[in-house]
């Protein structure tokens, strides 16, 4: 395009300006982060058992669980017997009051439950919780 006296001007490229962009994704991310619940569940998929008297307890770091093949975890980490003895006397030994606790599935055999329970209470671990899930009253007396 020329002007006057036959001059050229340079023609402006358009662009985008990504400024405005940059800030909408930002408050996306922040929107989701805020918005967002976290479970702080437990790896290891298991199935508790219900039970009428179960009690609500405040929950430990320091969970034992037996899935339904028997298996051994301690903390998310799968384990054998020699292996958890060690876990649970290097907790105890940083603090003897500690609480376990041990989730076993509902299907597990109850010989890996009880081998888990001595292996914890051999390591010195005397605190043990065995969680459960609360049945309805309702469900429990037309049981019974």
């Amino acid at each position: 395009m020329s002007g006057p006296f036959n001059v050229h001007r340079a023609r402006r490229r358009p662009s985008i300006n990504i400024t405005p962009l940059i800030d909408v994704m930002f408050l996306l991310l922040i929107f989701f982060m805020v918005s967002s619940t976290f479970r702080d569940d437990f790896a290891v998929d298991v199935t508790l058992p219900e039970a009428a008297t179960a009690e609500q307890v405040e929950s430990s770091d320091h969970v034992i669980a037996v899935d339904a093949d028997g298996a051994l975890f301690f903390a998310g980490e799968p384990m054998d017997e020699a292996g958890l003895d060690r876990a649970i006397q290097a907790v105890v030994e940083a603090d003897p009051e500690v609480n376990l606790v041990l989730k076993a599935d509902e299907a597990a055999d109850f010989g890996s439950v009880m081998r888990a329970i001595d292996t914890a209470r051999g390591a010195g671990g005397s605190r043990l919780i065995l969680p459960a899930r609360l049945r309805d009253a309702a469900e429990s007396i037309s049981q019974q």
